[in-house]
């Protein structure tokens, strides 16, 4: 079969399957959260195939690429966010039974606080998904020999289907086989273009002779700064990792699932890394860091293996981008249209709650795609999209569930210090060389703090999550 047909077929058997799944969903429950029904191994397929999914590994090949291994601050702070989230948060936010890291800004603090930090979330939600679309427009670029236009237009088209349709009932379901592959063939395929390269000493002598010097490409603060704001962001990550806790079947599973993906990402990543080291290799400095996967896998790895690995990262960018622009549909369905416009929470139905929601993801859909047309280059948006989640929500959001002492203040200026400070750093051209993150977590934290011993303590009712996230009393707080 010819591989641009293999691909096609691929990628429309993902679709439908997303679609046909549509014909379930009856409830928002069913549209956002797959009924709150998945169980270990589909949890942990779904979020292999979103955390290591198509735009990381089209974005991290090229960073890696691109910086050597001063991109693996990244990883580092995969690490511990995965940790920070499995530990504290997976199992006892589980049982709070929301929908979105806004329903718990709302129980832990007021309705001004979970309006801000959605705003913050659709903010890092939108740039994750013009990350998304940038990647898959890479992939057909290079692929298809179309425009970089052209190649964003059509990848937007793919997404904006599947997530109109689908919700996260065909997400799981694609996932959960997407998973499996994509971590047998990206073992496969880094393994088979190392050794076209001639084997491990061979690859390593074509790299420059900084690519293993750790403070090469970027200063030692922004090597932190890249670890701490992708700790936050895989921390509160709501399209990737909270989607995922909310839909789990227990409590337990929620948490057992985090842990599993530890290791399994770690393996997922350095294999990622060997592209990025292979391409540097046999492609030399200075291509589009978008393209670079999709060059490499075509040119150093069989044709057969290679349109495999390519097809399901093509289908795993569709259900993560499904994912991410379902986070942004809940939250502007919620917290936007259902109190601000409707201004009543209880007497709507879901019929038109799903619709709304799917109104919503055309047309991020089309803001995202018109954000990709612009954006520098692939690695820009990722860092731009990490930044944003972690400085706005980070402290906030754990410091809320941890310390009892967080009050209302202190929740809501510690999102408003830190991604205020986050952007304004960011389109400030970055002062002092400084990198965004920087200012921004320290803003944040500083806000929370005095904003919380400076006003009064949280109330009884606000403190009663402690007792909901323990499982020793009712949740009476509704969704």
């Amino acid at each position: 079969m010819n591989i641009t047909i293999f691909i096609i077929v691929y990628v429309l058997i993902v679709m439908g399957i997303g679609i046909y799944c549509g014909k379930y969903i009856k409830t928002l429950d069913d549209f956002a959260l797959a009924g709150r029904s998945l169980s270990t191994p589909v949890l942990v397929g779904t979020l292999v195939a979103s955390i290591i999914g198509g735009a990381t590994i089209v974005g991290w090949t090229g960073g890696f690429y691109a910086f050597g291994v001063d991109w693996w601050w990244g990883e580092v702070g995969t690490i511990c966010g995965l940790l920070l989230a499995a530990i504290f948060m997976a199992e006892r936010s589980r049982r709070l039974e929301q929908y979105t890291i806004p329903d718990l800004l709302r129980m832990r603090y007021d309705g001004k606080t979970a309006t801000i930090g959605s705003a913050m979330i659709i903010i890092g939600d939108i740039a994750l998904t013009c990350v998304q679309i940038m990647a898959i427009g890479g992939i057909l670029s290079s692929f298809l020999g179309l425009s970089n236009q052209w190649s964003i237009i059509i990848g937007t088209i793919i997404f904006i289907a599947i997530a109109f349709f689908g919700g996260m009932v065909g997400v799981a379901i694609t996932d959960t086989i997407q998973a499996i592959m994509l971590i047998a063939f990206l073992v496969i395929g880094s393994a088979i273009i190392v050794i076209n390269i001639g084997g491990w000493n061979i690859l390593i002598s074509k790299l420059p002779d900084d690519f293993f010097v750790l403070t090469a490409h970027r200063k030692l603060s922004d090597g932190i700064a890249l670890a701490l704001s992708t700790t936050g962001t895989v921390a509160v990550w709501q399209s990737i990792i909270f989607s995922r806790i909310f839909a789990a079947k227990s409590p337990t599973v929620a948490k057992k699932s985090m842990y599993i993906m530890i290791p399994v990402q770690f393996v997922c990543k350095f294999c990622v890394f060997l592209l990025g080291m292979s391409a540097l290799a046999l492609l030399g400095p200075g291509r589009d860091q978008a393209t670079i996967f999709a060059t490499i896998v075509l040119e150093g790895s069989s044709s057969f293996i290679g349109a495999l690995l390519i097809a399901v990262v093509i289908g795993a960018l569709i259900t993560t981008t499904n994912t991410i622009l379902l986070s942004i549909s809940v939250n502007i369905t919620r917290d936007f249209y259902q109190r601000f416009i409707l201004k009543d929470i209880d007497n709507i139905s879901s019929e038109k709650l799903v619709k709304v929601g799917r109104l919503t993801v055309l047309g991020i859909g089309i803001l995202a795609m018109l954000m990709a047309l612009i954006m520098p280059n692939i690695v820009s948006a990722i860092t731009f999209t990490y930044t944003m989640y972690s400085a706005a929500l980070l402290i906030p959001v754990y410091g809320g569930f941890l310390w009892k002492r967080a009050s209302t203040a202190g929740g809501f200026y510690g999102i408003i210090f830190g991604g205020g400070v986050a952007l304004f750093w960011h389109f400030a051209g970055k002062p002092f060389g400084l990198d965004p993150m920087i200012p921004a977590a320290f803003s944040s934290a500083i806000a929370f703090i005095v904003g919380s011993y400076a006003t009064a303590p949280p109330s009884d009712e606000q403190l009663r999550v402690f007792e909901l996230m323990e499982g020793k009393s009712t949740n009476e707080y509704g969704n």
